[in-house]
């Protein structure tokens, strides 16, 4: 009787505030981002063959617990079935006082919040949730101007009777779509699962990160995935050590849908490295240990971690490599840059775009272009491979030269 009431209370204040919103939407005509696209006065010139349903796009004013599937939430538990009315219960207050809470949650984000325990980490990953989905809704709004603005563009240009050639119009090149350049790129990854250089994911690191940290690993390893799939040489990519189950494959599987198609050029395993190459061929890449990695070798197998440690630094990949006993090494930024701020862990597409152009030509000052120059101390950090050992600006040399110019600037002004 209590559920049922809870849930009366608020669908009445949901039918309540729906209505209020249509009928303020209605007077308000300054708001044209919320209104019907059709009556701005800019789309007048776009005559539209079919149905107009995709310009009127409007953002959704429902609320997060409007439909929930229960048994897929709590699998029939009937504790997780009371975690959830507790849960429905605090976002329904938050939304209620103006908190940033999404309009919509799916089924993998109502057990994404049952796993948090305190309730400030529960309204982070709110507003983390919240600020996504406005991301959406201003690219699908952005997109949606950028394609009234073309079409009226095209209507208002003169019209002649020679023949037009340009965008939208005549062409004496053959187009390219986007379905073919995927052929194209598919094809490399194949070449390079037949005859290319092998690089393995350790994907055995779930238990050591946290939620937030899981779905950032798996945004890492689908631009990683993207990146070596455009490369002019690629790797063949080998994931090892993986959970089907794990939030980290799970998140990575939903934006590659085809990840499971037999056709698909994506290799994944739940072995051990140890069982798929010998010990004396592997090397682990970590940051965490002393020995520097001189210069790229095509006879070893390189093995990098699919571990995101914005937490809490560990170093966890070496305790890994010394457990198997297998070689470890690290990339030599101390020799060609200054580093600036914040640790040297790069991200896991940083380090195979790193490693996919020092394969090609073994030259660490255009492989290390791909980190980020917010990170290093001097400007033209890149270019110390190429300077002499006698003209070469150090670290050391830069921070004393800033405290000396700083504790001047001081004088002067008192």
């Amino acid at each position: 009787m209590l559920i049922s009431r809870c849930g009366l209370r608020i669908l009445n204040k949901l039918v309540f505030r729906t209505t209020s919103l249509v009928e303020g939407s209605k007077c308000s005509s300054s708001l044209k981002l919320f209104a019907p696209v059709t009556s701005a006065s800019r789309y007048y010139c776009v005559k539209l063959e079919g149905p107009s349903d995709t310009l009127n796009y409007e953002p959704s004013t429902s609320k997060p617990f409007d439909d929930i599937d229960y048994d897929s939430i709590t699998g029939g538990d009937e504790e997780t079935l009371s975690k959830l009315k507790r849960l429905i219960l605090e976002i329904d207050l938050l939304y209620e006082s103006g908190e940033q809470v999404p309009s919509r949650l799916r089924v993998d984000q109502w057990k994404s919040l049952l796993q948090l325990s305190s309730r400030s980490s529960r309204m982070k990953h709110l507003k983390y949730l919240f600020l996504i989905e406005k991301k959406k809704e201003n690219r699908v709004v952005r997109k949606l101007e950028k394609r009234a603005e073309r079409i009226e563009r095209y209507e208002n240009e003169p019209k002649n009777n020679h023949i037009d050639y340009g965008l939208m119009r005549n062409s004496m090149f053959h187009r390219i779509y986007e379905k073919q350049m995927n052929s194209l790129y598919n094809y490399r990854l194949c070449e390079a699962m037949l005859y290319g250089q092998d690089i393995l994911i350790d994907c055995s690191y779930d238990g050591h990160m946290s939620l937030k940290e899981q779905n950032n690993c798996a945004k890492q390893l689908l631009l990683m995935w993207s990146y070596n799939r455009t490369h002019k040489d690629p790797f063949n990519i080998i994931f090892c050590n993986v959970d089907k189950e794990g939030t980290v494959f799970k998140g990575l599987s939903k934006t590659i849908p085809t990840i499971d198609e037999p056709t698909f050029p994506l290799n994944y395993t739940k072995k051990s490295y140890l069982d798929l190459y010998p010990r004396e061929k592997l090397v682990y890449l970590t940051p965490h240990c002393n020995e520097e990695l001189k210069e790229y070798n095509h006879d070893d197998v390189y093995i990098v971690g699919a571990m995101v440690d914005k937490m809490k630094v560990e170093p966890l990949s070496l305790a890994k490599g010394k457990r198997d006993k297998i070689r470890m090494a690290k990339l030599p930024l101390d020799l060609y840059l200054d580093w600036k701020q914040g640790t040297k862990n790069l991200t896991i597409n940083q380090m195979i775009m790193i490693m996919a152009d020092l394969k090609i030509d073994n030259n660490w000052v255009n492989a290390l272009k791909h980190i980020p120059r917010r990170k290093l101390l001097e400007g033209d950090a890149y270019q110390r491979g190429l300077v002499g050992s006698n003209h070469k600006i150090s670290a050391k040399r830069i921070r004393e030269d800033f405290r000396r110019n700083s504790v001047y600037n001081l004088l002067i002004k008192k």
